[in-house]
């Protein structure tokens, strides 16, 4: 998965630590199971995103050399595996026993097009609610090991720069999980107008994780809203899937 163009003890742990769950009363989750038909079903789509967005199924063969999430993994901290990060955790989690729905993308249908961000969708389907709870507790392990900041240094020129992460839990329509969000910024002389707002969300019910990774361009000095902005899509999903 690219970014362009924690629910148990460990996110206990992650929300005291950080500024206490948030919630929403507008909707509750009813089902006890869900299967991968369903959440295909309920993506966030182009016709969500509104004119000048695009839709398409990522290549199940195509490896991203920027950086590469396996369809099974969850990516926990972008990019870090190729930062000056001091003993830096690895950037996924992959849970045994996950079967992944498949990545589904939403994207300006014109590169040049700003006001429609960059999203990418995963989910993966587990066998029971426990085995998820397992592998939604390693998920929050990794999250917590995250720097709060780090540089790029090398590596394709998109992804240079600096990175500045905060994570907080989220509760969404009796869903739980975190929402991540990062601003990168770019070297001197490369980019000195604009930055990527990135948020990340992945949230957990029942025997299923699902994942959104919304990426946007802002003018420096703009304030970042692509936490707000994955949100909105994740409850679209959500009211989908019940």
């Amino acid at each position: 998965m690219t970014l362009r163009p924690r629910v148990a003890l460990a996110l206990a742990a992650v929300c005291a630590a950080l500024t206490g769950c948030s919630g929403t009363a507008d909707a509750t989750a009813t089902k006890p199971h869900y299967t991968a038909d369903e959440v295909k079903a309920a993506y966030y789509t182009a016709k969500d995103a509104g004119e000048g967005a695009r839709d398409y199924w990522y290549d199940r063969n195509f490896h991203s050399h920027t950086n590469y999430v396996p369809p099974s993994a969850i990516q926990t901290c972008p990019y870090v595996q190729r930062s000056d990060a001091a003993n830096a955790p690895s950037n996924v989690v992959q849970p045994v026993g996950g079967e992944p729905v498949g990545q589904f993308a939403v994207e300006p249908a014109r590169s040049t097009d700003s006001r429609v961000p960059y999203v990418t969708q995963n989910a993966l389907v587990f066998g029971s609610g426990a085995i998820a709870d397992g592998a939604m507790d390693e998920v929050g392990s990794e999250l917590a090991k995250c720097p709060g900041s780090y540089a790029v240094n090398g590596g394709p020129p998109v992804i240079l720069g600096t990175y500045s992460v905060t994570s907080r839990p989220l509760e969404v329509f009796g869903w739980k999980g975190y929402v991540q969000q990062l601003a990168h910024t770019f070297p001197p002389g490369m980019d000195d107008v604009y930055y990527e707002d990135i948020a990340i969300v992945v949230l957990h019910r029942a025997n299923l994780i699902l994942y959104l990774d919304l990426t946007q361009t802002k003018i420096v000095g703009d304030r970042a809203d692509s936490a707000d902005k994955a949100r909105g899509a994740v409850e679209k999903v959500l009211r989908r899937l019940g």
